[in-house]
């Protein structure tokens, strides 16, 4: 059973987040007389640190976050990233003169997109965009490996835990998201590979996007390769339908 008090400071964490996010950063960033945000990069800048700071919750002290961009030993560099989750013991202080970071893939965790309102245009660049950060991680030989559950060689194209798990979060979604599930593929332009899409999109005011497997359980992996969940009842290169997941005062909604 789920620790009360872990529940109690989370639900906290939670509430805290979500009015930080969605009522404080407008009033200190939105111009009501003239109808606009002010200091449009500044507002940007204040919900990444707000999402880093609820990200912390979970993550381990030797896990650090921050922006910035990837980079390869084939000189490969990622488009900015919002959010880079990496190993902080294992990764130098890289910078340019403008005090941006570069993270060397190796050592990254996680990487993440911080959103306001999107159209559906906006979620289909911003989903392309992670994507094509994400198939980063394939163009390394020696990893830093954070969580494996078996032994063996890196094998990102067969197993999930070796790829770098992507999210976006966003305020909301301003179009009809009835069908979100059924027309996320689309979205997705078509030499992305099944697996280098998003893993979670968290709208704050809608719902999670996400996907389920063949026994009807949310999970977060765009493709499943082989028996590596703890059930292992997922066939070869079968695939999790997405799912997403509208929260509601008494229940959840399905679709």
């Amino acid at each position: 059973m789920a620790s009360t008090i872990f529940n109690a400071l989370l639900e906290e964490k939670i509430e805290g987040f979500v009015s930080a996010y969605e009522k404080t950063s407008r009033q200190v960033f939105y111009d009501e007389l003239k109808g606009r945000i002010r200091h449009s990069g500044e507002f940007g800048s204040y919900r990444e640190i707000l999402v880093r700071e609820f990200l912390n919750f979970f993550t381990p002290s030797r896990l650090n976050i921050h922006n910035g961009f990837l980079m390869t030993s084939t000189d490969s560099v990622s488009t900015q990233c919002d959010t880079v989750i990496f190993d902080a013991k294992s990764t130098p202080l890289i910078e340019n003169g403008d005090k941006q970071r570069f993270f060397p893939v190796e050592t990254a965790c996680a990487i993440g997109e911080v959103k306001s309102i999107l159209s559906k245009s906006q979620l289909k660049e911003a989903l392309n965009k992670l994507a094509r950060n994400k198939a980063l991680r394939e163009q390394i030989q020696s990893p830093t490996i954070i969580r494996r559950e078996r032994n063996g060689q890196f094998d990102p194209e067969n197993y999930a835990y070796d790829q770098l798990p992507s999210f976006l979060i966003c305020q909301k979604l301003d179009f009809d998201f009835s069908s979100l599930a059924k027309e996320v593929d689309s979205f997705y332009e078509p030499d992305i590979e099944v697996r280098h899409r998003h893993n979670l999109v968290l709208s704050l005011e809608d719902g999670l996007l996400a996907y389920a497997d063949s026994n009807n359980k949310t999970m977060m992996f765009p493709e499943i390769a082989g028996r590596i969940l703890p059930d292992g009842n997922l066939s070869q290169k079968e695939q999790p339908k997405n799912r997403f997941v509208i929260p509601t005062i008494k229940r959840r909604i399905v679709i």
